[in-house]
């Protein structure tokens, strides 16, 4: 009797080709404090200079979304988890302030080591730490849509974005 073989081997990952949806998948790390606060990043630069973001990463090729969501963790905070530190928490399918589908991976973890902190000041100019139930209301709306699904154990959500004010600094897309 042969097992199957392990869907995370380099042999089992393959790019998707051909017509189709594909909409731009993100993998959102929230990474929880014992007491329960999130860290949030608050941005450095236009689009949204100033507001609260979450830390995420778009999925790049022949990654695994948990895989993307450690990526972020470790670029952006400077703390290391491996893939079974994460537990999926939910998925937002959404469409951006132009239309275009986009999908979110939420995962969360209290596992870590390291002490958080901004790893990527070219982006973000503080890390704050943030009451999902109650965040900032400087926060981007993404970031406010996906602690919401979180706090209310919503595994499941689909929403369209606000259309972006036109302030002419130019196009805006939900936490990049």
């Amino acid at each position: 009797m042969s097992s199957a073989p392990n869907p995370r081997t380099a042999s089992a990952r393959f790019e998707q080709g051909g017509p189709g949806y594909r909409p731009a998948t993100k993998a959102v790390l929230l990474a929880l404090r014992p007491d329960g606060r999130v860290a949030l990043v608050r941005r450095a630069h236009h689009p949204d200079q100033g507001q609260l973001a979450l830390v995420s990463r778009r999925l790049e090729a022949a990654e695994w979304l948990d895989e993307a969501a450690c990526r972020g963790a470790s670029r952006t905070l400077g703390i290391r988890l491996e893939a079974q530190d994460v537990e999926l928490s939910g998925l937002l399918h959404y469409r951006s302030e132009q239309g275009a589908g986009r999908l979110c991976a939420v995962f969360a973890t209290q596992r870590w080591s390291g002490d958080p902190r901004n790893c990527a000041p070219g982006e973000y100019s503080e890390v704050v730490w943030a009451d999902p139930g109650g965040p900032p209301a400087d926060c981007r709306p993404l970031t406010h849509a996906v602690l919401n699904q979180y706090v209310s154990g919503t595994l499941y959500g689909a929403l369209a974005m606000p259309a972006a004010p036109t302030t002419g600094t130019g196009p805006s897309c939900p936490d990049g």
